[in-house]
Formats: structure tokens, sequence, C-alpha cells
């Protein structure tokens, strides 16, 4: 897939994989299968062939009564149609249960790829994308590609096997008779191909649809303070039903589109049952066919009715399938960054970095901060100076437009990602909790890490709560089990920092939901755990600078002032001006 042209992303979307890429997929995925696959399908083939000797051994009977067959070989033959009723009874159960088994091994291996070709997006782009396309894509849509393998997949390959195989007995029977039969393939073939044509760019709308509306919950839901503190609830339920809307009517277009196709479709197997009928008979005046082919031939063409029935139902969801397995193999289009570079040692700095988002103005201009090792330094300053930037670019999460972010001499954005983050380490006020045992969540950051060692870590955060856990460390964790709160999740994941033991730790507002009169434990705790390491600390709360080796004031997108709590509040610049109001503010 690496070497194909990735789809542009449209408004920051993730691309979407075009058919060539979608049918390249579904090979790959057959040709891991192969040995199973194959059996599969000879399974569905004979039973199919039971299935159509059925009608053929009835006309048989009838034109053998006629021409005077005896009443042991009538039995003989109406038992071996009972046998073949059996058979196939027995094969197309047998098929679908190996099918089904097939399809949900290459929906395990397909989530496999797609969990791991997400983990290594770099988080920029996930960011752009949007939170609500990528968790549309990793759930709905794996979930609809992976019951397209195992379910949909299979039983319109089923019917598209019957169908051909009832096609072909009818031409066994008669080659004339088998002319008529194939009355209703043209208008078949024109309206599958109308449909597909006009209905995949439909099922994509609506696929991209699910993904706006679960964007703006989302958005709604994680700013759920902010919009009661500015009174948004309005706006926000409004862009939410606007959303809806927009689904709404992507329905409806699908709708509109299936009101006419599935009536088109009833006549590819009545017409022809119908013409085989009355013009068989006709024939059969003349002398050209008999009875029974007849009869044959158009119970044949009544038998068609099941699996043509069958995939029209199944088209729908196959066509959801199919517009998302394009939005799951898009995300395998996005190229993987060139990480390379080899630091020497662990000093990070950056030198007149510019930066902006996207296509939005600069955020830093200009500006070079240089932490020295083993250095714990602060870094402050108003909402909206571009503090966060900052732990961003030390992070290698984004790339300066002009300068340099580096990290051991080199690009901090070019090391490669399993390399970085041995070294440096960025902890944010939004912390994930797997849904797995305590011990299983803190072992992510070090997988040796033994019991002692989890448990020391937990205490060097203050997280006495883990001492009250039913079971300990193996207490399951997740909204279905043992629940953290905001506070406990951050002194999780500062425990994860501790037992990861990184060079360079960059805490955003790490302790942001700790109540204060604990962050302060918190903060001097995890000091004395990462002594000797260069700490990086974006701070609102100024309590946490007081303490700083040094602290660097960010003004508008540049460095405003540098030294220690004492020699800024001595200078009386802007940081003396944030302590005086933070403290009026707490007093």
């Amino acid at each position: 897939m690496s070497a194909q042209t990735p789809a542009p992303v449209t408004a920051g979307r993730l691309p979407i994989a075009d058919r060539a890429a979608v049918f390249h997929a579904v090979r790959r995925l057959v040709v891991e299968e192969k040995t199973a696959f194959i059996g599969v399908v000879a399974l569905y083939v004979a039973a199919a062939g039971a299935g159509a000797a059925l009608p053929v051994m009835l006309g048989e009977v009838i034109d053998g009564i006629g021409t005077g067959w005896t009443a042991s070989r009538v039995d003989l033959i109406c038992g071996v149609i009972v046998a073949c009723v059996l058979l196939q009874l027995v094969l197309m159960r047998t098929g679908r249960k190996l099918g089904y088994r097939l399809g949900e091994r290459a929906a395990a291996r397909l989530r496999e790829s797609f969990i791991d070709r997400v983990l290594r997006l770099p988080l920029g782009t996930v960011e752009r994308a949007g939170t609500g396309d990528l968790a549309t894509r990793t759930s709905g849509d794996v979930g609809a590609v992976a019951e397209l393998l195992r379910k949909t997949g299979p039983e319109v390959a089923v019917s598209s096997i019957e169908a051909v195989v009832i096609t072909a007995a009818a031409f066994v029977v008669s080659p004339l008779l088998g002319l008529l039969f194939l009355v209703g393939v043209p208008t078949l073939i024109f309206t599958a191909r109308r449909y597909l044509r006009l209905a995949s760019p439909v099922f994509l709308a609506e696929r991209a649809a699910m993904s706006e509306i679960a964007e703006t919950l989302t958005a709604s839901a994680a700013g759920s303070q902010t919009v009661a503190a500015y009174r948004m609830q309005g706006e926000r339920g409004g862009a939410g039903y606007a959303r809806a809307g927009t689904h709404m009517e992507r329905l409806r277009g699908i709708i509109r589109i299936q009101t006419w196709f599935f009536p088109s479709v009833d006549l590819t197997f009545l017409v022809p049952a119908v013409v085989v009928s009355v013009v068989g008979s006709m024939w059969y005046l003349e002398g050209w066919v008999s009875v029974g082919q007849v009869i044959a031939v158009a119970m044949l063409t009544l038998r068609l009715d099941g699996p043509v029935f069958r995939t029209t139902m199944a088209l729908s969801e196959f066509q959801m399938g199919g517009a998302a397995l394009s939005r799951v193999e898009g995300v395998h289009l996005m190229p993987d960054e060139e990480r390379d570079a080899a630091p020497s040692g662990a000093d990070v700095r950056l030198d007149d970095v510019t930066f902006g988002y996207g296509d939005g103005p600069d955020v830093l201009h200009g500006l070079s901060l240089h932490p020295r090792r083993g250095e714990r330094l602060v870094v402050v300053g108003p909402s909206g100076a571009g503090k966060s930037t900052i732990a961003r670019l030390l992070a290698g999460i984004d790339r300066p437009r002009a300068g340099s972010a580096t990290l051991g001499g080199a690009p901090v954005a070019d090391v490669p990602l399993e390399v970085l983050r041995r070294k440096v380490i960025l902890v944010t006020q939004e912390h994930y909790i797997f849904t797995a045992s305590l011990r299983a969540n803190l072992n992510l950051a070090a997988p040796e890490a033994g019991d002692e060692a989890l448990l020391a870590a937990l205490a060097t955060v203050d997280a006495r709560w883990a001492a009250d856990l039913p079971e300990g460390l193996d207490t399951m964790l997740g909204e279905e089990f043992h629940e953290l709160n905001l506070a406990e999740a951050q002194q999780l994941a500062l425990a994860r920092v501790i037992l990861a033991d990184p060079d360079v730790v960059i805490l955003d507002e790490a302790t942001a939901g700790i109540d204060p009169g604990s962050a302060g434990n918190v903060e001097a705790s995890l000091a004395a755990a990462l002594d000797g390491r260069t700490v990086i600390a974006i701070a609102h709360q100024l309590q946490a600078a007081e303490s700083a080796d040094r602290i660097a004031v960010v003004q508008e997108g540049r460095i405003a002032e540098e030294g220690s709590h004492a020699e800024l509040l001595e200078a009386g610049g802007v940081y003396a001006s944030l302590w005086g109001a933070w403290k009026g503010v707490a007093a």
C-alpha cells in the first residue's frame, strides 16, 4: 500500500482509498488465507450444485414417466433427490461455518493492521484529522468491515456462486432454453452497475456524515464545562442537530436509490420465468424440447429468486462495508514520517523558532529556549502566549516553520519515535486509561517493572487511592470496572513517567486536575523522583514556579524574561506582574 499515491486530505480529514486500493486490500486478505478460501469456495460450489440438481432430476423424472420408466427407477431418482437436499444442507452449513471463521481471522488481521498504523500516525496528523473522524474509523468503520468479512461478504459470495451454478445447470438441461434463461441478465447487469455507481459516493458521504456527528458530540462532551460557562448549549445543540440533519439527508439519498433498484431486480427473475414457460411451451409443441426440460429450466429460473434476493438484500450492507473499507484503507495511505535522525545526548533546545498552526498566523516569533541538563525549568505566561506550543515542539509533535527544535543536536521531529519516547516524555492534562488492570496500565511505561517498583511509583505521586483498590494492582480499570477521576488519572500518568525514566520530562499542566492542597506535594515528590533529569514544566498556577531552578516567561510568542523566582520579582517585569495578580486572586 505504501507505493500508492495517497488521496488528498480534505479539510484536515484522513484520506479515503480508491477502488483499486480497496481491491488490493481484499486480494491481500484472500491471499493470506488462500487454502482456506479455496476450500470454502469448493464447499459452496458443491452445495450449489446439489441444490441445482433437484429441478434437473425432477425434469428427468417427468420425462422418464412419459417414456415408461418403472416405479423402482422413479423411486431411485426420488431417493437421490432427497439425498441431494440433505447433502446441500450439510455442505452449506459446513461452508458457512468455515467461511465465518475465515472472515473472523481476516477481520482480526485487518483490525490489528489498522490499529498498528493508527499508533504510528504522527500526533499532529491525528489532531488535524479530528478525533471524530479517527474514532469513527477505529470503531464504526472497522466494525462494518469486520461484518462485511465474516457475514455480508460470504453471503454475497454464496449467492453469486449459486446463481452461476443455476445458470450453468439451465444450459446443461437445454442450451436452447438456457438462452431464454438469460433474458433478465442485461437488466440485472444494467441496474446493478448503475446502483453501484450511484450508491458508492452516497454511502461514503453517509459514513463521513457519521464522522461529523461524532466530532461534534466529542467536542461538546469534552468541552462541556466551557459550553456551560459561556452558555453555548444552544449553539452546540444547533451544531449537533445540523450534523444529524445532514446525516438524515444522506440516508434519504440511500433510500431514494433503493426505491428503484429493488423493483428492477425483481424483474430479473420474474421475466425469465414467464418467458421460459410461454416460449418453452411453444417449442415443446414444435418438438424442440421436452416437457421435463421446460419444467426443469422454469424451476431453475424460479430458484434464481433466492440468491438474487439475498444478494439484493445484502448489497446495501455490502456497499456500507465497502465504503467503510475505503476509509479504513485510507489510513494506510498516509505517508510514513521519515524519522531517521540520531541524537547525541539528551539536550533539548529551541533556536530562533517561528511556528504557527496550519495556515494560521505565527504563534511563536523567533523564540529561543535552552533548558540546561538536569534543570527544572518552568515556563509561565498569560493564556495564548504559546507555552503549550513550546512543549509540543520540544516533544517532536510539530515542526517549526523556521529555526530549529533539537534533541542532542538532531531535529527532534526527525528522531524515530521509539528513540524519542525513551528520551523525552510529554505529560498533558489528558490521560487515557486502558480497560485493563492497574498493573497493566503502569507496565505500559516499563513492561519489565515488578510490583515493588509499580507501588513505589504510585507512592511517589501521592496516589493513596491505589492502596484502597479491592484487588490492588490486579484491579480492573475503565468505565465498566473501576473508573478513575481526573486527579487519579493524572497521578497514574505521572507514575508512568517515573517508571519510564526518561532523560527529559515535559509537564504541560500535568497536575492541573489535582486539588491545590496536594498538588504541591505531588510536584515536590516528582521533583525528587526526577532529580538529575531535565524537567520543563508548563504552568498556569505559579506555585510551581517558585521552587524552579529557572523561570522562562513567554509573552506574545517570545521569551520576555528569564531568571529565578527571586531575580524576576526583583526585576519587576512581566513575571512580577503575573505573580502579584496570582497572589491577589489566591488571597
